[in-house]
């Protein structure tokens, strides 16, 4: 009777979990990213820059300020200023005038900069909303480690009990009962470790919110597995379109030949026209009107220099986009490598590890209930299972984070589709 009692006790109690933590407000992932992109300093910098870019575009095409100058012309050393007949007080006005072409050119080189100045606030808010996501799914896999290792935890608990009392009546043996307390100081080591990187993961997302670093943020809502189906030449063809950086550096190419159009005008001189009133004291007034130019005589050394120099930013330019395309390709091949094989995995675990350590610890609780198995098998495929789960979540963690660089070097959301 007492057995049965024994074995009734053990099938019920390895199902118990233990107290419940109290509720937390749920945060979600899209949420965040809105108000990330809406208070992140980095993105707010980035976007007045571009708003000060935007200002230089009517500066560039501007003419420069008209000269108003005042004066007396022709006066004589006594200073008397109605003994010379060409004595005047003058009053003279100029303007200088670049050669035709210039200011069309110097402010599409303006715009195009502030067009390059968009796409890097769209590239800043790009990479914040990785970081984003990077940081909810770290955060979230704290959150499903330390359920996981409560609930094994609490089960090993009551495992403790049941091990106590068949030592008791002499059904099992002392080693039980130790090994068990090892697994369970084990598991409280774990969490201790995964509070700690909790509180480190907060304060990143914080960091990234513009959010105060005091205060409950709450706990991440479950992630809901859907596979993506992608192909990798794709998505790299995708981001020659879609990345922000990519098109960005694009509009500086673009500024830097405009640049060499504008270093050519510099061959042609520029003009400054001036118009002067002079005032005579009991004589006829005079005027005074002047074109003057610049004489580029020394262009071997100036203009054929700032033309090379022009020529110079264009394949400077170049090859930081060929480099930075280079980058994004390998990127997109390594993490969509990795997010296939994640899929993967995470499928396997699904459909096959876990279901099957799952029933690896039904059959194996079932001859332990009638004595046909000893304790340390028990625990080793409970071990198991609770390894599985921690492996589980991580891959699906990995998976996530490997999707959020891929958009994040795409430049654009992934479209995805359940795979069934």
């Amino acid at each position: 009777m007492k057995k049965q009692s024994v074995i009734a006790m053990i099938a019920v109690s390895l199902w118990v979990v233990c107290a419940s933590a109290g509720e937390e407000e749920i945060i979600r992932i899209e949420s965040l990213v809105q108000e990330a992109l809406a208070k992140n300093p980095k993105i707010a910098s980035a976007r007045e820059r571009h708003l000060s870019l935007k200002e230089k575009i009517p500066q560039a095409g501007a003419l420069e300020d008209p000269m108003l100058s005042f004066g007396v012309v022709n006066l004589p050393n006594n200073f008397d200023i109605n003994e010379e007949d060409m004595t005047m007080k003058e009053i003279s006005i100029s303007q200088k005038l670049p050669f035709p072409g210039k200011r069309g050119l110097s402010e599409d080189v303006a715009s195009k900069e502030a067009d390059a100045g968009a796409l890097e606030a769209e590239e800043a808010a790009n990479q914040i909303a990785k970081e984003v996501k990077t940081a909810f799914y770290d955060l979230s896999h704290v959150y499903r480690s330390m359920e996981v290792t409560q609930r094994n935890k609490g089960i090993l608990e009551e495992l403790t009990k049941i091990t106590q009392t068949r030592y008791s009546l002499g059904q099992s043996i002392q080693e039980d009962v130790i090994r068990n307390q090892v697994e369970i100081s084990k598991m409280v080591d774990d969490l201790i470790m995964l509070e700690q990187k909790k509180r480190a993961v907060t304060a990143r997302l914080r960091f990234l919110l513009n959010r105060p670093q005091k205060g409950l943020l709450g706990k991440p809502a479950e992630i809901d597995f859907k596979p993506v189906a992608f192909s990798i030449e794709d998505l790299q063809q995708l981001a020659i379109a879609s990345n922000p950086m990519l098109k960005a550096v694009k509009q500086d190419i673009a500024a830097r030949g405009k640049g060499v159009e504008l270093a050519r005008r510099d061959y042609f001189p520029d003009f400054s026209v001036k118009f002067a009133y002079g005032q005579r004291e009991d004589r006829l007034d005079m005027y005074t009107g002047m074109i003057e130019m610049n004489l580029p005589i020394f262009f071997k050394s100036k203009q054929e220099r700032k033309v090379a120099e022009a020529y110079a930013d264009v394949r400077s330019t170049q090859a930081k986009y060929d480099s930075a395309q280079n980058e994004i390709f390998y990127m997109i091949a390594d993490m969509g490598s990795m997010a296939q094989r994640l899929e993967r995995k995470i499928e396997l675990y699904r459909t096959g590890i876990i279901p099957q350590a799952q029933l690896q610890i039904d059959t194996a609780m079932s001859a332990y209930m009638v004595n046909k198995a000893d304790f340390m098998t028990l625990l080793d495929s409970r071990m198991k299972l609770y390894r599985f789960e921690l492996d589980y979540h991580d891959a699906l963690t990995e998976y996530e984070k490997s999707l959020a660089v891929l958009e994040a070097a795409v430049g654009t959301d992934i479209s995805r589709k359940v795979i069934k």
